[in-house]
This record gives C-alpha cells, sequence and structure tokens, in this order.
C-alpha cells in the first residue's frame, strides 16, 4: 500500500507501536532490565523510608523482567555497582539455564552506570562474557525509557503494593498470583502465561530466590572469580552439540 495512502487511512495518531509482537513472542527470550532508589523520596510514605533508614535495609532494587510472560527476577543491594549489575545478570542467567530455558536471550537495560555506562567497550567485554549462556545485551538510546515500559510499569506497582519486608512474597504473589492485563495477557498470571505457552519450561523457573548482593558477593566472589570458576573443569558430553551440562556453547 503506498505510503501515502497508508497516512491518510491510519494517521499517525492514530497507529498504536508495540514493544514486541506479544502473541508470537516465547517466554524467557526478551527481556527488561532496570533498578529502582528505594528511597527516591516520592513514590512511598513518608514512614516507610524512615523505617527503611532506622532498619538499615537495602537502598536499591534491581529487577528483570520477561517480556513473554511478566515473570519477575528480584534482587536488592546497598550499593549501585556494576559489579552488582552483571553478577545480578549472571545469576539470573545461570537459574534460567538451570531450569531448561534453551532459547537465545535478549536483555534490553538503559545505559546506567550499574551496567555498561553508554561505553561500547564495557558493552562488547560484558556481551563477551555473557555469550557464554547465549545472551545479548541490548542498551536502549539515552532517554528512550519507553523501551522500558514493561519494567516501569512493575515499579509503579511495586510503589502501591508492595513493602521491601515482604520481598520474597511479593514477587512469588507477582508471578503466580497477580492477575496481569497487559497486551496477550488477558488477565493470566506469569505462571499461567506460561501454562498458556505449552512451554517445556518448569513453572519452578518463577521461583527465583530474592537475593541480596552484598551476601552473594561474599559467598561467591567477584564476576571475575565466579567466571573461572564456572569455566573450568571437566564437560560432559551430551548428544546436543550445542549443549554441554547445560551452558550454550
Amino acid at each position: 500500500m503506498p505510503l501515502l495512502l497508508l497516512n491518510l487511512l491510519f494517521p499517525a495518531s492514530r497507529i498504536k507501536y508495540y514493544l514486541y509482537d506479544y502473541e508470537a513472542l516465547e517466554p524467557f527470550r526478551e527481556f527488561q532490565l532496570d533498578t529502582k532508589h528505594l528511597l527516591d523520596k516520592s513514590a512511598l510514605p513518608q514512614d516507610v523510608y524512615e523505617h527503611i533508614n532506622r532498619r538499615n535495609l537495602p537502598k536499591y532494587e534491581w529487577h528483570l523482567m520477561d517480556a513473554g510472560t511478566r515473570t519477575r527476577f528480584t534482587a536488592y543491594s546497598y550499593e549501585l555497582s556494576a559489579t552488582f549489575g552483571f553478577m545480578f545478570i549472571v545469576l539470573v542467567l545461570l537459574w534460567l539455564r538451570t531450569h531448561g530455558v534453551r532459547a537465545e536471550i535478549r536483555i534490553r537495560l538503559d545505559n546506567g552506570m550499574e551496567f555498561c555506562g553508554g561505553r561500547e567497550k564495557k558493552l562488547e567485554q560484558w556481551n563477551k562474557s555473557l555469550s557464554v549462556f547465549g545472551a545479548t545485551l541490548d542498551p536502549i538510546p539515552p532517554g528512550a525509557k519507553h523501551l522500558l515500559a514493561l519494567v516501569e510499569n512493575a515499579h509503579r506497582s511495586d510503589d502501591e503494593y508492595f513493602l521491601m519486608i515482604h520481598a520474597q512474597r511479593w514477587q512469588d504473589t507477582w508471578n503466580c498470583y497477580r492477575p496481569h492485563c497487559g497486551l496477550a495477557m488477558r488477565g493470566m498470571t506469569p505462571r499461567e502465561k506460561l501454562k498458556s505457552t505449552k512451554s517445556m519450561v518448569h513453572y519452578h523457573v518463577q521461583l527465583f530466590p530474592v537475593l541480596l548482593l552484598e551476601t552473594v558477593l561474599t559467598v561467591i566472589g567477584t564476576p571475575d572469580q565466579f567466571f573461572k570458576h564456572l569455566l573450568t573443569g571437566k564437560y560432559l558430553h551430551t548428544m546436543c552439540r550445542k549443549w554441554r551440562i547445560g551452558v550454550v556453547r
């Protein structure tokens, strides 16, 4: 159809642009990643901020969301750093691969300093490391926060319904019991959406343990140390050429 006729029939003000083809989107293939400063002093009642400070609770939320099922994976930290950013991504990817997710994964994220900070060399290094898991980071252009609409909307829901002292309970409620009315969700919960896709991935993948990244760092060390340990040892051959011990090659 000629572009002029298309513009006459469908004015730009009436055309809706979607981030994904939600109806055809496979589970656990497209993700959005963002962080939230819990002490932003604008979203929650003042007594909640006072409680967070008084109890010395973590100040930052890390949130990775699957666009296909709206399943969320959550962690917290006292500080915002690229070390924690890379660690959180790796831990979720390990969880996904361990639970049978086999698709190539793309993660959309902003250019915050807790990620690649807009630096091409750092992005290239991270993507090279994450290629072990069959994953790629896809930073959005500066100022294009609408490209992270799913995870941004989830932050608003956090402000309305969630207190951090119930972090695991809230994530489990979100993934297993809370209906979602977004595109292609039709009032289903993420668990129901996953089941409706006939995916071979078990719903246990949606029971990700909410993490405190400082504790994880103490237990497994820095991401470099973790990768050195992960990529050593003897591989077990399988019938699938692409997969060995659950890691994408």
